[in-house]
């Protein structure tokens, strides 16, 4: 059984995390100093790893026999302006189709990274209360839906064991300590939808001879 209490070192080590993703966001397929600062926590927690996929990052803890599991986090963020106010905010740049645009971690990737490194780190610690191997995977490009194509397409699954499973995340607005669940698929969709709407202009004075779409 794995501890998750969280010493005060741990916590502040945690919270610092966070703060540091959080005010140096990077838009998608960009994230260069993201994947520098992965890797420096990956070092300091002594995991092997390497890069995939461009930006992205993976790590591999085995830990003698057993099943191989995979947990993901994303790690981009989207070209919004931060107006939150706290002293941690985002005043990155980035450059999207030939325009400097704000960008902030407005979709929670930044406590998605966070809680991956927290979590290897406190389970890379407790060796002895588990057996078989974590791939740690730092994915590009979430938003873009590029990041997870590239590292497939780079040979991920060539260079990490193939897991039983793959674990990800997403953040809610649910009260902490709680626990939620479902049967089916929750927060998760891939679908995407174009619709084109015809019409027929005419003058105000006769909308009969127009169609309104």
């Amino acid at each position: 059984m794995i501890n998750t209490d969280l010493s005060t070192q741990a916590r502040e080590k945690m919270i610092s995390t966070y703060r540091r993703l959080h005010q140096n966001p990077e838009l998608s397929m960009q994230e260069y100093k993201t994947q520098e600062f992965i890797e420096k926590e990956l070092d300091d927690i002594g995991l092997e790893h390497f890069r995939c996929g461009g930006t992205g990052v993976v790590a591999i803890d085995k830990n003698g026999e057993g099943p191989t599991v995979a947990f993901r986090a994303d790690t981009d963020g989207l070209p919004i302006e931060e107006q939150t106010g706290v002293e941690y905010a985002s005043t990155s740049t980035g450059e999207l189709d030939g325009a400097t645009v704000p960008v902030m971690h407005g979709c929670g990737h930044d406590s998605h990274v966070t809680a991956a490194l927290t979590a290897a780190r406190l389970i890379h610690g407790q060796r002895d209360a588990w057996s078989g191997t974590i791939v740690w995977i730092f994915q590009p490009a979430e938003e873009t839906a590029e990041g997870s194509r590239a590292m497939v397409a780079d040979g991920l699954w060539d260079k990490a064991p193939k897991p039983a499973i793959v674990l990800g995340q997403h953040v809610f607005p649910f009260e902490s300590g709680t626990l939620h669940y479902t049967l089916n698929a929750a927060m998760a969709a891939a679908d995407a939808l174009k619709i084109t709407l015809y019409g027929e202009q005419a003058h105000g004075s006769q909308p009969q001879d127009s169609i309104d779409p």
